[in-house]
C-alpha cells in the first residue's frame, strides 16, 4: 500500500461513512429499528480513513503533515478574504439574478452571534474532519499524478459520490435536491477550495474556512433550498466562478503542495 496511498483511503473513506449511513438507510426501509449517527461517518469514519491511510502509507511523518496542515496559519490574508467571502459574494448574485426570475432568497431569521456561532462549528468540523481528508491528505497526493486543476476536478467528482447515501435518507440536505446540481455544485467547490488551498501553501484551515463558510452562506441564504430556479442559478454562478480560476490552478507545477512521501515534513514558509 505503500505506493498506492490513495487507494486505500478512498476505499475506507468510502466503506466507513457509507456503513454508517447504510443504517439510516435500513432504517427508513423498516428493515431495522436503530441507526448509528450520522454524525459518526463525519467525526468517526473519515478520520479514521484519514489517519489510518497516512500512518500505514507514510508513517509518521504523513500524519504530522496533517497536523502541520491544521494549524498553518501564516498565509498571505488575500486568502483568508478569499476563502471568507468569495461564497457570499456568489451567494448575493445568484440571489440578485433570483429575484429577477421571481425567485428571491429568503434569509433566514437568525442573530449575527447565532450565525458566528454556526460558523465557528462548521469551520472546527471541517477541520478535523472532512478538510484533513479531502485536502489535507487527498488532493496532495492527486497532485503528484495530475496538476492541480485536474487533481481537484477528480477529486470533486469524488466528493459529490461520497456523498450519494444521503440523497437516500429523509430529512438530510441532500434529500431535498437534485444530485445532479449538488455534484456540479461540489465538483465547482471542489476547484475553487482547492485553488485557495494551493495558494495558501496547503493549509488545511483555509480550506476548512472555505467550507464552512459555504455551508452557513447556503444555509443562511437559502440560496439551493429557495426554488429551483435559484438552486441552479447558484450553481451556474459556482461553475463560472470555479471556470475563472482555472487557467490558474492548471498553470502550477502537479507538486504544488508537497507530500510527506517525497519532501521533509516542515510547514511551508513561504507567504503565498
Amino acid at each position: 500500500m505503500k505506493r498506492h496511498p490513495l487507494v486505500l483511503f478512498f476505499v475506507l473513506a468510502f466503506l466507513l461513512p457509507w456503513l454508517v449511513w447504510a443504517t439510516s438507510i435500513a432504517e427508513a426501509a423498516h428493515v431495522i429499528g436503530w441507526h448509528v449517527p450520522q454524525s459518526l461517518a463525519f467525526w468517526l469514519g473519515l478520520t479514521i480513513a484519514t489517519y489510518v491511510s497516512a500512518a500505514v502509507t507514510g508513517g509518521r511523518r504523513a500524519v504530522l503533515d496533517l497536523l502541520l496542515r491544521m494549524i498553518l496559519v501564516r498565509v498571505n490574508w488575500r486568502w483568508y478574504l478569499a476563502a471568507l467571502l468569495v461564497t457570499p459574494v456568489l451567494a448575493v448574485i445568484a440571489g440578485g439574478v433570483g429575484s429577477l426570475i421571481g425567485e428571491p432568497p429568503a434569509l433566514a431569521d437568525a442573530s449575527a452571534v447565532s450565525v458566528l456561532l454556526l460558523l465557528l462549528f462548521n469551520v472546527w468540523m471541517w477541520l478535523i474532519t472532512e478538510e484533513t481528508a479531502w485536502r489535507g491528505f487527498a488532493l496532495p497526493r492527486l497532485q503528484r499524478r495530475f496538476n492541480p486543476l485536474t487533481a481537484s476536478l477528480v477529486l470533486g467528482v469524488l466528493w459529490a459520490a461520497w456523498h450519494i447515501p444521503l440523497f437516500l435518507i429523509p430529512g438530510t440536505f441532500q434529500s431535498a435536491i437534485p444530485f445532479a446540481g449538488f455534484a456540479i455544485s461540489t465538483i465547482a467547490t471542489s476547484v475553487l477550495i482547492g485553488w485557495v488551498f494551493n495558494q495558501a501553501c496547503g493549509s488545511v484551515l483555509l480550506a476548512a474556512i472555505f467550507h464552512g463558510v459555504t455551508d452557513v452562506t447556503i444555509a443562511v441564504c437559502g440560496v439551493m433550498s429557495d426554488g429551483l430556479g435559484l438552486f441552479w442559478t447558484f450553481v451556474v454562478v459556482q461553475v463560472l466562478a470555479a471556470a475563472s480560476v482555472s487557467p490558474t490552478l492548471a498553470r502550477m507545477p502537479r507538486a504544488a503542495v508537497s507530500t510527506p512521501e517525497f519532501h521533509p515534513v516542515r510547514a511551508p514558509s513561504r507567504l503565498a
